[in-house]
């Protein structure tokens, strides 16, 4: 078991160097003290579907903190910067992001109570001052003033289609604030059916930038919506209406 926990620490400082990021050993402790929690949780809550730890080493921590990578050309961890992550679920992006990134505020919003419970519990577990946890829906809480256009990093990983996405996210940032979408292949695609949706919601379609994760098979990017103008007050509509007829 312990020769198992020295692998696990080499295969994530060796990630972490290959991809460039800064970090030191007491984050490199925090990552996996959150991996563990996640996998002891995720046998009663699903979080993030069957893994293994070298799985969630890769697919899920490494790939959360690919904007941090020098090759994305994004470092969003500046003093003051307000990290928003909708729909977080397990706390991914944004629990990997709060702990590389000390400066930072994150704050992970979940509609799921269970799942905001776990959340609150990796906080106080890790001791992360810069977090906090939402419990709510997007839709609503955008039209609040206290999170309308306050953050100057939106993110958003797994969560729904593209002009959904675009929909719930981009009232959040500030002007001159970024989006970032983690995506698939299926983002191709998705760009088109989305037409002007992102100039609708004042946000304009920006970079596309591979993400190269150490060890992770398949195409990953980072999806970035730059955000250019306010976003007018009748966005986000309700749900029902978002799902029913998406932006085009």
């Amino acid at each position: 078991m312990k020769g198992a926990r020295v692998d696990e620490k080499n295969l994530l400082r060796d990630s972490l160097k290959k991809m460039k990021i800064d970090f030191d050993e007491g984050q490199l402790e925090d990552l996996l003290k959150y991996k563990d929690l996640l996998i002891r949780t995720n046998k009663s809550v699903n979080l993030i579907g069957p893994a293994d730890s070298d799985a969630i080493i890769k697919r899920h921590i490494l790939d959360s903190l690919a904007p941090l990578s020098s090759s994305s050309g994004m470092m969003p961890g500046e003093e003051g910067a307000r990290i928003l992550d909708i729909g977080s679920g397990g706390g991914l992006p944004g629990i990997p992001l709060a702990i590389v990134l000390k400066k930072a505020e994150v704050v992970l919003l979940e509609k799921s109570r269970k799942k905001s419970a776990f959340l609150s519990d990796v906080k106080a577990g890790l001791s992360l001052d810069n977090l906090t946890v939402l419990t709510g829906r997007a839709e609503e809480l955008a039209h609040k003033e206290i999170y309308r256009e306050k953050f100057s990093l939106v993110t958003a990983r797994a969560v729904t289609k593209f002009n959904i996405l675009l929909e719930l996210s981009i009232p959040f940032c500030n002007i001159n604030g970024k989006i970032i979408f983690y995506k698939s292949k299926k983002i191709f695609s998705e760009i088109d059916a989305a037409g002007e949706a992102a100039d609708m919601l004042g946000g304009k379609i920006g970079e596309l930038i591979e993400a190269d994760i150490p060890g992770l098979e398949g195409f990953r990017v980072l999806q970035v919506i730059d955000k250019e103008n306010n976003t007018p007050k009748k966005f986000p509509r309700r749900f029902s209406q978002i799902k029913k007829k998406p932006l085009e």
